[in-house]
């Protein structure tokens, strides 16, 4: 009886330690799997670039494309959640985004002076169409300043009216995402296409130089920089400068177009090389996301295949876009918790008769205007307070495409 009663105890001791390990490590996996969410939402939330950053620096490569892809979208649904939950409660979206050094003068109507001309030969009497953005379509309150241009005065444009800014809230039910619009002057600007020193092309060979050219930087009329598309994981879209193709064209997507006298063309590409012909710089990202003046249909077939593996056309994030108004002049838009509709909307209501999206997610997206201190110097600024500054990159050598204008 004593050795059965106590072979029966050291049985029931026996089962119970695996059980109690596998609570433990139950218990264990729970609280690191909530810490992990925890955190990456504090993350997402609090320091979205340094949480963009780590998905493309670390996670990709750790545990896959297709999984971090769906880790951000998770992790910004969850965040965009939490702001719509914050702002229904009081919260109240703050319109002071612009960087403050650079002086802008506030215009409320379209300007028709001819004071734009380079000089008393020249007859180029063209302005930016700057009358204001009626285009609001939410229920809560238009924002101070919302539709409003005020033009940028660099000393590099004298005069002219070569850029300005405004921001617009294109989404009905997020009046925190406000969207920045920059309008450029074709006229007077020139737009050039830079391949970066590891995309889009590096996978398969095709390293850019990544840095704006020296003759340019000694010019003194460098203006500004922007970022350009995807990685080439991320979608393989095509681009081409001058005489190298870093990555093949692919037919059925946007396509930006910059022609030799410097005109700007955005246009679904349909393989015919007739439209590109002598054309110094393209590149592709995605689909067309205005056409002749309307948005167009975003959940139009293709997936991944057409919008990359970045399910983007849904998730809401920071994105950029580009698109050309019906004088020729340059548009970019830029701004979080946008999706590629409402990105659209901001484009098309600021002029674009034709866009398309660049780069997205707050560690990539990037605008900076130059000021010339002499030589090859320059002082850079982001054109908001919460972007990323990537002067400095863009002119000492950058891993990821991008563009520049300079004054003509």
């Amino acid at each position: 009886m004593h050795i059965i009663k106590k072979t029966h105890s050291w049985r029931i001791n026996s089962d119970s330690k695996p059980k109690t390990r596998t609570r433990k490590v139950i218990t264990i996996s729970i609280i690191s799997l909530s810490s992990v969410l925890i955190i990456g939402m504090a993350v997402v939330a609090f320091s979205p670039g340094i949480a963009a950053n780590v998905a493309d620096s670390v996670l990709r490569p750790t545990i896959g494309s297709r999984a971090t892809v769906h880790l951000e979208s998770f992790f910004f649904s969850i965040s965009d959640f939490i702001k719509q939950i914050t702002y229904q409660f009081g919260a109240k979206p703050n319109a002071d985004i612009f960087t403050q050094t650079a002086k802008s003068s506030p215009v409320s109507s379209p300007v028709n002076s001819t004071a734009n001309t380079k000089s008393p030969n020249l007859v180029d009497t063209h302005v930016l169409s700057l009358a204001s953005i009626n285009f609001h379509p939410g229920a809560f309150a238009k924002l101070p300043g919302e539709g409003q241009w005020s033009l940028l005065q660099l000393p590099q444009f004298g005069t002219h009216q070569d850029i300005a800014r405004t921001f617009v809230t294109p989404d009905s039910k997020r009046s925190y995402a406000i969207t920045s619009v920059v309008q450029m002057n074709m006229h007077d600007l020139r737009l050039y296409a830079v391949a970066g020193t590891e995309q889009p092309g590096g996978p398969i060979g095709n390293n850019g130089d990544g840095v704006i050219s020296a003759s340019d930087q000694a010019s003194g009329k460098l203006v500004a920089a922007f970022n350009g598309g995807f990685q080439y994981k991320d979608g393989k879209f095509g681009m081409i400068v001058g005489h190298k193709t870093y990555v093949p064209l692919r037919v059925g997507l946007g396509t930006l177009i910059i022609e030799q006298d410097g005109t700007i063309k955005i246009e679904t590409y349909q393989g015919n090389l007739a439209d590109i012909d002598g054309a110094v710089a393209v590149r592709q990202n995605g689909p067309s996301i205005v056409e002749n003046g309307q948005v167009t249909d975003m959940t139009a077939g293709g997936g991944m295949s057409r919008w990359g593996l970045t399910v983007t056309n849904s998730m809401y994030t920071w994105r950029s876009g580009i698109g050309v108004t019906k004088d020729g002049d340059l548009l970019y838009a830029v701004g979080p918790s946008l999706n590629v509709d409402t990105l659209a909307a901001a484009l098309q209501a600021a002029g674009a008769v034709d866009a398309m999206q660049l780069d997205i997610n707050p560690y990539w997206v990037r605008f900076v205007t130059f000021q010339p201190q002499g030589g090859s110097s320059y002082t850079y600024e982001s054109l908001l307070k919460d972007m990323q500054n990537g002067g400095y990159s863009y002119l000492h050598g950058y891993n990821k495409d991008f563009f520049y204008l300079t004054i003509k």
